[in-house]
């Protein structure tokens, strides 16, 4: 069998709010479950691991506050720093 090459995606800004959000209107699903529920979407499915969102969801604060201080910062991956 071939090796099959695949590509990690990071996920935007904004694609983690999305997250966040449906993750506050469902409090009671496994993070396991959230996974699948944004990998079967069928528009805009996001490739996320269960240990990917454990993170981000650590990082929640620091993520959202980097909205309030950068609006245009929603289509970046990582926040820019300028030296």
């Amino acid at each position: 069998k071939p090796h099959k090459v695949t590509t990690r995606k990071n996920l935007t800004l904004n694609d983690w709010l999305v997250v966040f959000a449906y993750i506050d209107t469902h409090p009671h699903q496994s993070q396991a479950e959230i996974v699948l529920h944004f990998e079967n979407e069928l528009t805009g499915a996001l490739a996320l691991s269960q240990s990917a969102l454990s993170r981000a969801l650590k990082r929640r604060p620091e993520l959202e506050a980097r909205i309030n201080s950068n609006p245009n910062a929603l289509s970046s991956k990582r926040p820019r720093v300028v030296s």
